[in-house]
């Protein structure tokens, strides 16, 4: 956990869709098309997220089972990708999601 600037929670909102999420290296803690064990911890994601090619710089808990996503969006488009995926009819509820904004060191 000491690769990271800064980390921003975010409620209520994610960004992109099931084609933006990320696959950690040799599949570790992967569970379904894309999402990652629900039971780990975020240190633990956030650790998966370090080291996955292209470096994840957003970490969800979402979905019906709660599973985690990671995701890379420029840091520059986060903003309009989320008001993207408010607006995109399949988002319909997202009052209990989480999002992690990462800057990493």
């Amino acid at each position: 956990m000491d690769h990271f600037a800064l980390i921003v929670k975010r409620r209520g909102c994610d960004v992109g869709g099931k084609n933006t999420n990320m696959h950690p290296v040799n599949g570790e803690g992967c569970v379904g098309v894309d999402g990652i064990d629900k039971t780990f911890t975020l240190e633990r994601l956030i650790d998966i997220a370090y080291r996955t090619p292209g470096k994840p710089n957003i970490i969800v808990k979402a979905g019906p089972n709660a599973k985690w996503y990671l995701k890379n969006i420029p840091p520059h488009l986060i903003e309009e990708k989320i008001q993207e995926t408010k607006r995109s009819s399949w988002h319909k509820d997202i009052h209990n999601r989480v999002m992690y904004i990462i800057k990493w060191e």
